[in-house]
């Protein structure tokens, strides 16, 4: 719960300058507040989750490297690179027009997914220029914005791992339609 209040800090301080934010701060808050209420005397799937990602060791930058995918959705790996001490890399695949973020939230880097499941709980609405979409696909909680002619998808793989898919002229659902979760079983094979 603590990692909720420090979420919640954040945002606050983010939004302190934005009308619109601040009622979706206010919002968020309520959310985070009943949350707290019903779970006070058992760990949620939220406390299971965050703690048991504090006591796995961050993968390195080579097994990162390593398990990151050589084709998407048909289209093959223009490059991939790490992103020193972030335990995060990132790739581009068929001429920039699907990217691929994968981010290890072991160990210190865990607020990634506190942030990514606090944020789920609460999409903020859509505006002229940006749509959110949270839904569940496959068994997997989804976060989809779209803005202008790109979706970017973002989701947590085996309750470790934060990745961002995005592609052009694609919507939310074609993009997923295309993308094989299994592209990323190497990094399923890491996590232990």
């Amino acid at each position: 719960m603590k990692t909720i209040l420090k979420f919640t800090s954040v945002l606050l301080l983010m939004a302190s300058c934005n009308t619109e934010a601040k009622k979706v701060t206010k919002e968020l808050l309520k959310t985070v507040e009943q949350t707290e209420e019903k779970g006070a005397n058992q760990p949620s799937d939220f406390d299971k989750i965050t703690n048991g990602l504090l006591q796995k060791t961050p993968l390195t930058d080579e097994e990162l490297l390593g398990a990151f995918p050589k084709e998407l959705i048909g289209h093959p790996l223009d490059k991939v690179s790490a992103i020193p001490y972030m335990q995060q890399v990132v790739g581009q695949f068929g001429n920039r027009k699907i990217s691929l973020s994968v981010a290890d939230a072991a160990g210190k880097n865990n607020p990634l997914v506190t942030t990514f499941l606090g944020f789920y709980s609460y999409v903020p609405p859509a505006t002229d220029k940006i749509k959110l979409i949270k839904i569940e696909r496959d068994g997997i909680k989804t976060i989809s914005e779209t803005k202008y002619n790109e979706t970017e998808m973002k989701f947590i793989y085996d309750n470790r791992f934060h990745v961002s898919l995005s592609a052009k002229a694609m919507d939310p659902d074609e993009l997923w339609d295309a993308f094989d979760i299994n592209a990323l079983r190497g990094y399923k094979n890491l996590n232990k």
